[in-house]
Formats: structure tokens, sequence, C-alpha cells
């Protein structure tokens, strides 16, 4: 766990900034602490890492007491946190092995699942990230025995940054790209194009780089 002060830090380190003085702005006649700017962006930072990251996991949670609730046609429902952003790991108590990647609703993946003749065993569950009727998120898996509703026995999954809990993330690869995606952030927001390509950069290269 990382907490927000020590991400701070990281910003300012790579803006070139002296971590003594809370209140050094990049611009001059700005008011606004510039950890406070740093604050603001890194939710939005966290993001976008977790959604361009190749390998790895950014703010990894776990549902410890999740169930599933038939849909009556060889599948089940998980209700999401309002926090989920994207799936790590699921198994059911009655799959061969878990789930890592999903499709999405509305594609042909789904449409594949939702014919019976198609459909995934055991052997190769799927899980389809969407919402409900009611706009809510959700998490459909196929295959599952409606009639004797197996148990979850894992779910994992990236969550929203909170600034309270910190940055839960073990691969300094990916902290440092966190860093750097809010360093350009940053300066997009002072028009100072060029020094947000090149944090661009080298965001974009660490959530590629595997190693």
């Amino acid at each position: 766990m990382i907490s927000e002060a020590e991400l701070v830090s990281k910003v300012r380190t790579l803006l070139n900034e002296p971590a003594s003085d809370s209140s050094v702005s990049l611009i001059t006649d700005d008011t606004l602490q510039l950890d406070n700017h740093i604050t603001a962006l890194l939710p939005e930072a966290v993001l976008l890492v977790q959604m361009n990251r190749q390998q790895g996991v950014v703010n990894g949670k776990s549902m410890n007491h999740a169930t599933i609730a038939p849909n009556g046609s060889g599948s089940g429902t998980i209700a999401l946190p309002d926090d989920y952003v994207r799936l790590v790991f699921v198994k059911l108590a009655e799959w061969k092995r878990g789930v890592t990647d999903c499709y999405h609703q509305g594609s042909v993946g789904e449409a594949l699942q939702c014919n019976k003749y198609m459909r995934a065993g055991s052997s190769s569950p799927v899980a389809i990230e969407g919402v409900d009727a009611s706009n809510n998120l959700r998490l459909t898996l196929y295959p599952v025995n409606v009639s004797d509703l197996p148990s979850v026995e894992q779910l994992s999954y990236e969550g929203r940054y909170n600034a309270s809990t910190g940055l839960n993330c073990n691969d300094e690869r990916l902290i440092k790209a966190v860093a750097y995606q809010c360093a350009a952030l940053l300066c997009n927001v002072y028009e100072k194009y060029d020094a947000a390509n090149v944090f661009q950069g080298v965001a974009s290269a660490l959530c590629n780089n595997s190693k």
C-alpha cells in the first residue's frame, strides 16, 4: 500500500519541485497549492493506468462475500461495487478454472454466450461486464447451474482510487506509471505540452512493459 502523500512526493520529484515547500506552483500567479493540483488529478491518473496497463494489478480489491443470482438461461449475475474498474480474477466452485478477462455487454463475445449451442462449459467459463436495467454494474457469468447455485470461490478486481486508503499496488513499475501519468495531466493543465508529452510517453511505456 502506498499513501497519497508518497504518491504526491513521487510526482513532485518528477516535476523537480522541492517537497519541503507545499506552496510551490508550476505557475507563479496560481494561488492554488501544487499539492492540491496533484491530489485532484491522482484519481484520473490511476484510472488511465488501470485501463492501459498490459499486466499487473493497480489498486487491487476483493469481494469476500460475493453472491450470485440466477438468470434462468444457464448464467448468473454478480452485483459489482461502485468503485469497480476492471476484473482481475473470478472463479465459481463448479468451474475447473477461473476467468481473468471479460467480454463487454453488447459485444460479439456476449452474443455467442447467449447462444446455447456455442456457450462455454465449466472448462472454459466466461465473464461479461455490463449494467442492469437500473444502470448498476454487474458481472454475468457462464456457465452457472441455476438449480444448484455454486459459491463464488474468489472475485478480485481493480478499484477506483480513494485518497483515504491510498493505492494498493506492489508493482513499482505501475506505481511509477501513475506518477508519470499524473505529471502529464498536470503539465497539460498548465499548457506545458512538451513536458506533458514526455511524461505521457514514459507512462505509456511503463504500462506496456511487463518487466
